[in-house]
């Protein structure tokens, strides 16, 4: 290769280079991307394949199966969003060696030990609860059902025995994220994705039913044991052998941050989880089929949105514990504009799409909701995604100031889509959530982000 060669290729890469920069894709949010990317498509595929294996009234089930299984807020109490940004202050003195033991300063290590003991003890009580707890209230729901000839009882007790097998393996991968394994972790759940949808795929030309969510629970159940045991098997021996005295203390430490996010955890489940079962109990599993779907696609667009943000949370948490305030929000404002720009995009993207398959009268778009109930959900999901950045960026202070507007905004949007949505069907729980998002959370997210941003970093 000639010397004009090398300088054309060197200039090419730095021009690229110059361009991911400029787009915030570091090596974290292009795995990430690629992930939400892969779990797109490959929803898409799903989507497709639901509406062609599945009777409508089966669809309702699936999806409502999705929205009982958010019930675990009420269990969990938040305490993974907890472990993340505690686990950054401490991962701020530590590393990983080239053999996966974990290295640094020994109070440090001790004290993350300590935190790793303390979350298998206290997920191993609250999986249980979660099994006969959310078990039993969906079986009751669904007993309630006047829709014939679905076999939804062993499905629904096998989903949730494995879902609840997953909420306990949930805090180690959120300990990993605090440790800023956060590229590793976005590579595993991108082969996570495909080994998932793959299952649900084959489970679903085969005929399987509502048996389907139980495969998919059982191959991401799966993927995660085998990626713990393969690649971070050294890292927790390693952690658990710490013989330190220091301790992290959850009375002091962890429980004045979690209640708050417990109890606004809870309320959360109103404000994003209640649309389907309000739908189900009052107009059917068909309509809430219709409404599952649908959220299915405004949630993909703005997962994938949040890449930008959700990457940077390890880091933010550290540069918090470093007093780099400056730092802190050059990288939280880039990554903010970049989310929520991509998060419009997508979503004009989406409903466009809706409304094409609308005015053709193709046969998929039966399966969803109609152009109007969709923009606004796109239209609240969307605002709400402002209020994420704002929770990211503050909660990196191990606190937690959205508590009395995260319980109010979720009594009021589930009252509103309970009644709305009971008398008007989708389009009057989407108008209920858009309104109260645009009108009262929103605004009131941003004047607190603006002074405790102030408090906080003047203290």
């Amino acid at each position: 290769m000639t010397n004009r060669d090398e300088d054309g290729l060197s200039m090419s890469s730095g021009i690229l280079r110059r361009i991911l920069e400029n787009a915030g894709l570091d090596q974290a949010v292009v795995f990430t991307l690629l992930t939400k990317a892969s779990q797109a498509v490959a929803g898409a595929v799903t989507l497709i394949l639901i509406a062609k294996f599945f009777a409508p009234e089966t669809q309702g089930f699936y999806y409502t199966f999705s929205s009982l299984l958010a019930l675990q807020a009420f269990v969990e109490l938040g305490l993974y969003v907890v472990i993340v940004n505690v686990t950054s202050r401490e991962w701020s003195k530590l590393s990983i060696e080239a053999s996966g033991n974990v290295t640094g300063d020994a109070a440090a290590l001790s004290r993350l030990a300590s935190l790793a003991r303390f979350i298998a003890k206290w997920y191993t009580g609250v999986s249980f609860l979660f099994i006969f707890g959310v078990g039993i209230a969906g079986h009751v729901f669904f007993s309630q059902s006047q829709a014939a000839g679905v076999a939804w009882q062993g499905p629904w007790w096998t989903v949730v025995a494995l879902a609840a097998v997953q909420l306990w393996l949930m805090p180690i991968l959120s300990l990993l994220e605090g440790c800023n394994q956060v590229v590793t972790l976005n590579r595993f759940r991108l082969g996570q994705t495909l080994a998932e949808a793959f299952t649900m795929w084959a489970l679903l030309a085969g005929g399987a039913g509502l048996w389907v969510a139980a495969g998919a629970q059982a191959a991401r159940v799966a993927a995660v044991l085998m990626f713990l045991l393969r690649r971070y098997r050294g890292f927790f021996l390693s952690l658990l052998a710490s013989e330190g005295q220091e301790r992290i203390h959850w009375r002091q430490e962890i429980w004045p941050m979690q209640w708050r996010l417990a109890l606004q955890g809870s309320v959360n489940y109103l404000m994003f989880s209640l649309f389907t079962p309000v739908m189900f109990h009052y107009h059917g599993p068909v309509v809430a089929g219709r409404m599952g779907m649908t959220l299915q696609i405004v949630g993909m667009i703005q997962s994938m949105a949040l890449a930008w943000v959700q990457t940077k949370v390890p880091r933010f948490g550290m540069l918090v514990a470093r007093r780099h305030y400056a730092e802190l929000d050059r990288i939280w404002w880039r990554a903010s504009k970049l989310s929520v720009g991509f998060a419009v995009a997508g979503s004009f993207a989406v409903w466009l799409a809706v409304l094409i398959l609308d005015e053709l009268g193709v046969g998929f778009a039966s399966r969803m909701l109609g152009p109007m109930p969709t923009a606004l959900f796109l239209a609240a999901y969307g605002l709400m995604h402002i209020s994420y950045c704002h929770s990211a960026y503050l909660r990196a202070h191990a606190r937690e100031p959205f508590l009395v507007l995260g319980v109010s905004g979720g009594v009021l949007i589930g009252s509103l889509v309970f009644l709305l949505g009971r008398g008007y069907g989708p389009t009057g729980a989407a108008a209920a959530f858009m309104a109260l998002a645009a009108l009262f959370v929103v605004p009131i997210s941003t004047v607190i982000w603006m002074r405790r941003r102030v408090e906080w970093q003047r203290g």
